[in-house]
């Protein structure tokens, strides 16, 4: 996702200049700033726009922000998350499994797309606010679903783990090129190590799959069948659009893409 084209909003950048005329707040919570920053437009907006429009200093916004990049980041973050939780919105609730799966799908996309995200939160620098503002809505949907709270909490630990790991993976395979270049780039070592050298590692290789889909979600789907034995369910068919979505699938589809 490139933040320098996204531009949603009604707010004209003369409009985003004014100061408020009255009212000016005491203090501004994080979400407000992203949400003015979304407003404005990421590929226009600077700290000084977020500040007039919401009527507060600039000085007020690092309490909250180190600075544009880490603003325009994290307004991606919760612009593509805000995205991915309107999908599929309907009357009728949808089922848990499926708001978690269209949640991981959100987490590996924004943090793929935006590796520093796992260095700003591996390092502890992403404020507990934010955390707070991209939860609320996953679990409010979860809650929707029949999920309370505490569930919902661990579902949401369980699923991070996951997704960021396989973000991390992603994110790496497309720096060298894609995943079919890293599996050659691994037969190749392989091959000059010598028949025998890593020989585990050979017979997996077809399944490596770095940021695989295929794999991740295979990785996804069985926790979703402990979680939904442990409610007393099963999960429903067509799960993550792919209802015999399971390790073998995974394999199969990494062995097409290696061969491709």
């Amino acid at each position: 996702m490139e933040s320098s084209e996204i531009n949603i909003g009604t707010d004209s950048a003369a409009e985003a200049d004014k100061p408020r005329r009255s009212g000016r707040p005491a203090r501004v919570q994080i979400e407000q700033i992203l949400d003015t920053a979304i407003a404005i437009g990421l590929g226009q907006v600077t700290l000084r726009r977020v500040a007039q429009k919401l009527g507060v200093g600039v000085a007020t916004l690092y309490r909250h922000v180190s600075g544009r990049d880490e603003l325009v980041r994290m307004a991606s973050f919760r612009l593509a998350l805000s995205r991915q939780s309107a999908i599929g919105e309907t009357d009728v609730p949808a089922h848990w499994a499926d708001v978690v799966c269209a949640y991981a799908d959100s987490l590996v996309e924004v943090f793929s797309g935006q590796p520093q995200l796992i260095g700003e939160l591996a390092a502890g620098r992403l404020p507990p606010e934010t955390e707070i503002i991209f939860l609320e809505p996953f679990l409010a949907r979860l809650s929707e679903a029949g999920v309370e709270a505490a569930e919902g909490m661990r579902l949401h630990n369980a699923v991070a783990m996951l997704a960021i790991g396989a973000a991390a993976g992603a994110a790496g395979a497309q720096a060298v090129g894609g995943g079919v270049r890293m599996v050659a780039g691994m037969q190749r070592a392989l091959d000059e190590a010598g028949a025998g050298a890593y020989p585990h590692v050979a017979r997996g290789l077809a399944c490596y799959g770095a940021g695989n889909r295929a794999h991740w979600r295979a990785a996804l789907l069985p926790m979703l069948h402990g979680f939904a034995q442990a409610r007393g369910e099963t999960l429903p068919v067509g799960l993550c659009d792919n209802p015999a979505f399971d390790i073998q699938t995974a394999e199969q589809a990494a062995q097409q893409e290696t061969a491709s």
